[in-house]
């Protein structure tokens, strides 16, 4: 079975921990932790698309981001933890208006639910039984 490569790009060293683990515990294992933005676009240029970026609002380059994975198409979804505030952009709405699959957008702490139904519909699009 393919597994869906993940970056996580967090503003939370501590967050960035929890997701990683939540993502082995729903079977996702080639999941990569970035630490900064240079090193999350050296991931996104690597051949082939990363299946999935999750991304926290809190991320004050998120619009530039966002932007370049517009341009560029090196990723399937992006997946948004935390909420926007008065004070950061709505990413989550930015990337639909750019025409980027939202996966999801999810508070912390993260719905269980939600979160397991988001990285199912991840691990169904990625697998080589289904046709894009």
């Amino acid at each position: 079975m393919h597994q869906p490569y993940v970056l996580i790009y967090q503003a939370r060293p501590s967050h960035q921990i929890l997701l990683h683990q939540a993502c082995n515990a729903q079977g996702m294992f080639n999941v990569r932790v970035t630490l900064d933005l240079t090193d999350l676009e050296a991931c996104l240029a690597r051949p082939g698309k990363a299946d999935l970026l999750i991304l926290d609002h809190a991320m004050g380059d998120g619009l530039t981001l966002l932007k370049r994975i517009e341009r560029n198409r090196c990723l399937r979804a992006v997946l948004f933890t935390g909420r926007a505030s008065a004070r950061r952009p709505d990413l989550a709405q930015e990337a639909r208006r750019r025409g980027l699959w939202v996966l999801a957008d999810l508070p912390w702490p993260l719905p269980v639910l939600a979160w397991q139904q988001a990285l199912q519909r991840i691990q169904n699009v990625t697998s080589p039984t289904h046709a894009l």
